[in-house]
């Protein structure tokens, strides 16, 4: 859950910008000067050592944008309203496909910070050595890495690297736990932290239980209110701002709404009540705005626009992990490995507590299905729109969880288009892109993900 002092943020993060033509600024010359090609040698020096860890970072934020606006759509933790262009949501989405002529960007993106990590990290260790070096500036580049690679196992069917065969996965998760694991060692306090808090959650995902849980309880025992976030930009670019806000913006987008979706169930609000604020649980909270999406959407045609309001702002921050997630891992480590659902609604308890809740979930007397059911419903209201309810979602489906436990408006439909989520399937995960298939020799064009 975003809160208004996010902890471990660098609020300096800037774009690494490129070189490119020089324009003469008399009003009269038109002349353009191409200084010609930049010699990679400069990013071995280390002047050029926070243009690298920046640089990464935002590489970081572009992949995050992307793939956590595309799984909130398949997760339905948003409705689409109709609009497909470019802060849209396709038609094959919007049923719950991710196919592989349409996840090029998302893939790209991934690929790409993975790559500016590690090929930074090379050049920053052939400059450690020289007075101005900045240790810390590295950490923080082996904390992108991190999450980086744990936005490609936890987003991607299966894993690439640089030309090479499909493998699982879980490789991105081992090196997104290698590269945790070196940023721990930071001198600097909220850079190991946050580390050891991403780490926990990989190996959540990899379902290393007994290291998850102890990264967990690490984190809370370090600070029981860590929080650990990606800036956003409002500087006019919309590809420096939070996707999800500006898709869901009244102007230009309306891309999504609440409407159809669980939220909208658990969290009511009167709709003839314009401008009325949805906030009985202020972690989901959503607006009645009057008005109707942009286009008609494929289920419903012209669908009314309750915009979300986790996120208000183009520089609106996404967390990457929180304390709430610790307690979640925790939570899920009673259920899942040790029966125990007094712990694990105890922590579910703890946590709807401090949102301002009074309607607390049974601690006992209820079975193990219902306990999951109010676990994931509180996951999903923890974690909402922070690009992680699918890849959880998949982690549930590969340990044998029907749809069942999860809420009604979030399952897949019976293909009856007039009811329920109005998804005909669901993708758990983006497969390799059609332009990886086809310039990746090592890559059958006919390969199935998995």
């Amino acid at each position: 859950m975003n809160r208004e002092n996010l902890k471990g943020v660098r609020r300096t993060l800037t774009r690494l910008m490129s070189l490119g033509l020089l324009v003469g600024a008399a009003s009269c010359d038109t002349d353009v000067v191409n200084p010609g090609p930049i010699e990679s040698d400069f990013l071995d020096q280390v002047a050029s050592q926070y243009a690298i860890t920046n640089g990464a970072g935002r590489a970081l934020g572009d992949a995050l944008n992307w793939i956590a606006y595309t799984n909130s759509a398949v997760a339905r933790e948003v409705h689409p309203s109709g609009s497909t262009g470019s802060f849209g949501i396709t038609p094959e989405q919007q049923r719950g496909e991710l196919n592989d002529d349409e996840v090029g960007t998302q893939w790209e993106n991934a690929h790409r910070a993975r790559f500016l990590v590690s090929d930074g990290i090379r050049r920053l260790q052939g400059v450690t050595g020289e007075e101005d070096f900045d240790q810390e500036n590295l950490d923080q580049l082996f904390l992108y890495g991190g999450y980086a690679s744990r936005l490609l196992g936890e987003a991607m069917c299966n894993s690439v690297f640089d030309g090479g065969p499909p493998g699982s996965s879980d490789l991105h998760l081992d090196s997104a736990i290698a590269y945790f694991t070196t940023a721990m060692n930071s001198a600097n306090a909220d850079i190991a932290l946050a580390a050891q808090a991403g780490r926990a959650s990989a190996y959540q995902q990899k379902g290393e239980w007994g290291n998850a849980v102890s990264d967990a309880q690490a984190v809370l025992n370090a600070d029981p209110d860590f929080s650990y976030a990606l800036p956003y930009f409002d500087i006019g670019d919309d590809n420096q701002g939070n996707r999800i806000y500006i898709a869901g913006d009244a102007n230009p987008y309306k891309a999504h709404s609440q409407i159809f979706t669980w939220i909208a169930e658990y969290n009511p609000q009167d709709t003839t009540v314009i401008g009325g604020i949805a906030d009985a649980d202020p972690r989901v909270a959503w607006q009645v705005s009057g008005e109707n999406g942009d286009a008609a959407s494929s289920c419903c045609g012209l669908i009314q626009w309750f915009p979300q309001q986790k996120y208000t702002n183009d520089d609106a921050p996404i967390e990457l992990s929180s304390a709430e997630e610790m307690q979640l891992i925790l939570a899920e480590d009673a259920l899942r490995n040790g029966g125990d659902i007094a712990t694990a609604m105890g922590i579910v308890n703890e946590l709807r507590t401090a949102a301002g809740l009074t309607d607390l979930v049974p601690e006992t007397g209820i079975t193990i299905e219902e306990a999951l059911t109010f676990y994931k419903r509180e996951h999903a209201i923890e974690m909402w729109l922070e690009g992680r309810r699918l890849p959880a979602m998949r982690r549930w489906n590969d340990a044998g969880d029907t749809e069942s436990t999860l809420q009604p408006l979030e399952q897949v439909g019976d293909g009856d288009q007039s009811t329920g989520s109005h998804l005909e399937t669901r993708e758990f995960c983006f497969p390799i892109s059609r332009a990886e298939r086809q310039t990746n020799e090592n890559v059958p064009i006919d390969f199935e993900p998995r």
